[in-house]
């Protein structure tokens, strides 16, 4: 991850979800992959936003994450909307015990499929792919992410069945104001210099026409989603 959950990066991640749809159609697109299941258990959930959209899908859902700004920004959305099936855990998945009908791992996890397969029925594992464009500048990433394709490997070669799922959906960044810009990435991107953060919001900031958010960084996001069979 490039930034740490706080009260600004909380507020551009659900307004880029709120903007693009974008956590309410990767519901769409798991929610029938979840029938005749009951509970489920988001492993790495930041702030839940997928957990809220499928929460209509199954009985129960458990978010588990280890950054308490991220799931007090998950109790005020469940708080908000009265939703009584979501349950937010401060806990470690090295610490995992439990078991549950349907793990998610959704953008974390992925490269640990198989300690978690002990404890489920079902694993859905959602993997983002490489963009061809992003949110910044992407020499000032900090780590190296899997793909799909990485993941598709690792299950053949450990000879794990899976069914995978293919999708692109926009997931970009809208903005208050060119400044608001500015500071996304700065702080996403501490060390950027003067001119790559100049050049890269010329090649990449938008004119929406909407008054609320003048400003977007439009970006398709592309992912796969792995279904795999658990070992309960």
């Amino acid at each position: 991850m490039n930034f740490e959950w706080n009260a600004q990066t909380i507020r551009w991640y659900e307004e880029a979800n709120a903007y693009s749809g974008f956590f309410r159609k990767v519901a769409d697109l798991i929610a029938p992959m979840l029938r005749s299941y009951t509970t489920l258990c988001d492993i790495g959930c930041g702030l839940g936003l997928l957990d809220l959209e499928l929460s209509p899908s199954i009985s129960g859902i458990t978010c588990m994450d280890i950054n308490p700004n991220a799931l007090g920004a998950l109790q005020k959305q469940v708080d908000a909307r009265q939703i009584s099936n979501i349950q937010p855990r401060h806990m470690d998945y090295k610490d995992l015990k439990e078991d549950w009908d349907v793990i998610c791992i959704s953008f974390f996890g992925s490269r640990e499929i198989e300690e978690f397969l002990p404890h489920c029925r079902k694993l859905i594992a959602v993997v983002g792919k490489k963009q061809q464009t992003e949110l910044y500048p992407e020499k000032y990433r900090k780590f190296l992410k899997n793909t799909p394709e990485k993941v598709e490997n690792f299950l053949k070669e450990k000879r794990i069945d899976y069914v995978l799922t293919e999708a692109a959906f926009e997931f970009g960044q809208p903005f208050h104001s060119r400044a608001d810009a500015e500071d996304f990435l700065r702080t996403h991107c501490p060390a950027i210099s003067a001119e790559d953060l100049s050049n890269f919001l010329l090649r990449s900031l938008k004119t929406t026409g909407d008054s609320r958010f003048p400003w977007v960084i439009p970006r398709l996001k592309s992912i796969g989603v792995f279904e795999i069979k658990g070992s309960l």
